[in-house]
């Protein structure tokens, strides 16, 4: 009898010792910012994957789906606010199609349409963005500490976050990145995203 208990024990035991040693995901750890420099321009890219379930969900009952991306570049102060040099506000669509199973993606900033079969590509369509150019370096002083801030408005429907919308809708911060430029480029700053 003792035997079966122990035996019981390590088997409810086992499994739990098992997930205290499995990493942990955080918030923070679901989402991704970056600043990259090329020919006189910064540009940033952003992942979040904190909303995936939730889009998958809407563009699979046939709902459409709009995401605003904000990015905002900011001269970073020690004992006062930031100041705002730039922000850049850039939005895209996804609307499904389920009679040919095909969802539209739009980009809404630069008016480009494309279709596909799988709706992973059009949640990532929401969800990501890649080489969006934020700032001239020509707006930006040597050697001085700026941060690249980034947030995404996810509305449901074919609304955008712009007009009255924004005022309700706070958005999702992704995160933010410190970084600076030198002679040789930029230079981030190691362990500033969120």
């Amino acid at each position: 009898m003792f035997k079966v208990m122990l035996f019981f024990l390590a088997m409810c035991v086992s499994p739990m010792l098992a997930l205290a040693d499995e990493p942990q995901h955080a918030p923070q750890d679901l989402k991704q910012t970056d600043v990259h420099f090329s020919q006189g321009i910064v540009y940033g890219d952003v992942q979040t994957f904190s909303q995936e379930a939730y889009i998958l969900k809407v563009l699979a009952a046939g709902s459409a789906m709009t995401a605003s991306w904000q990015f905002e570049v900011l001269e970073k102060y020690d004992y006062w606010l930031n100041q705002s040099l730039v922000q850049v506000v850039l939005a895209r669509q996804v609307l499904p199609d389920l009679v040919t199973k095909r969802w539209l993606m739009r980009d809404l900033s630069g008016g480009v349409v494309r279709y596909t079969t799988d709706v992973h590509l059009a949640m990532r369509f929401l969800t990501e963005m890649r080489d969006v150019a934020v700032v001239d370096a020509s707006l930006l002083t040597l050697h001085t500490d700026y941060v690249l801030e980034s947030s995404v408005y996810l509305t449901e429907g074919e609304r955008t976050a712009a007009g009255w919308l924004a005022w309700f809708n706070w958005g999702d911060a992704v995160g933010r990145i410190d970084f600076s430029l030198n002679e040789s480029g930029l230079v981030k700053q190691v362990g500033s995203s969120e």
